[in-house]
């Protein structure tokens, strides 16, 4: 059986360049009920469309409303900011032949008490362009629809997915954080390390947060009581210097400096979320899995 466990927190960075456009919906708009009102009892019968609400079953065969559905498919009552319940959003889909009302249809519809607004449907394209020669023969990443995942960042309002601000979590086989292409995107958790440590000479650049690479070179200046150079995994050891056998941050996990293995190399919970070892890497198991996975992220 496979392992589970919380490989890593990745810092990541991608650049784009970017194309915004927005055009009005001519055959949708939407509404939204005040949040007192029940949602909505959509019915189509013999091609009548009936909402429960006598008002606005009137308005919509008066002026061709063809087909009503919710904005957002499974929202419920806890998805809401102030009054505005997501799930009492609804999309309104009007007859080809009277696209040029909807104006006026929303007018009509925004007059009703039972109405908190109706507006019209802007339908916003964004296309990115990210700056990786080698994107399209990624497969992965439009699988995942890793595009659609940037949509998360307020690109409009400058928030650009381009520092170390911004974490990836990956729940996994393990991962190798010492390989060379993840090294530099580790996530170090720096309230989990003794403060004492950030006083070490030849350890931090100065800005007062430690690194993955910070941390890996300056445990191969070390060596241990047999003379053996000392490598970036030996910091997660109970004797190093940036463990202390203290959960620092009180989040329920000892010496979690950069994630947590809740199966371990023995059944046993740690805080070494480096793969397997000892193990055939060609093997079902999914050994390398987690590395691959922390790759593409």
């Amino acid at each position: 059986m496979n392992k589970l466990l919380l490989s890593s927190f990745l810092s990541f960075s991608v650049f784009l360049n970017i194309i915004i456009g927005s055009e009005i919906s001519s055959n949708t708009f939407l509404f939204c009920l005040k949040p007192e009102l029940q949602p909505l009892q959509i019915s189509l019968n013999r091609s009548e469309l009936s909402v429960g609400i006598e008002e606005l079953d009137v308005l919509f065969r008066n002026n061709n409303v063809i087909h009503v559905e919710k904005w957002i498919k499974f929202s419920n009552d806890t998805h809401k900011q102030g009054d505005i319940y997501i799930n009492k959003i609804y999309r309104a889909y009007l007859s080809n032949d009277f696209t040029a009302n909807i104006y006026f249809i929303i007018n009509e519809i925004d007059h009703n008490d039972f109405i908190l607004y109706a507006e019209p449907e802007y339908s916003h394209s964004i296309y990115y362009e990210p700056n990786d020669p080698a994107y399209n023969s990624q497969c992965s990443l439009e699988s995942v629809k890793a595009d659609l995942a940037w949509d998360y960042w307020d690109i409009m309002g400058g928030e650009i997915p381009s520092n170390e601000k911004i974490l990836l979590v990956s729940v996994d086989t393990g991962v190798d954080y010492t390989h060379p292409d993840l090294i530099n995107n580790i996530w170090i958790n720096q309230k989990e390390i003794p403060e004492w440590v950030f006083e070490l000479p030849d350890l931090d650049d100065g800005d007062g947060i430690l690194t993955a690479i910070e941390i890996s070179d300056f445990m191969e200046t070390q060596t241990d009581a047999q003379g053996d150079t000392l490598g970036f995994r030996d910091a997660l050891l109970i004797d190093s210097a940036f463990t202390n056998g203290i959960d620092d941050d009180g989040n329920g996990y000892v010496d979690d400096i950069l994630g947590w293995d809740v199966s371990g190399m023995s059944g046993n919970e740690d805080n070494d979320p480096f793969p397997k070892t000892g193990i055939d890497i060609t093997d079902d198991g999914g050994w390398a899995h987690g590395t691959h996975v922390a790759g593409i992220l």
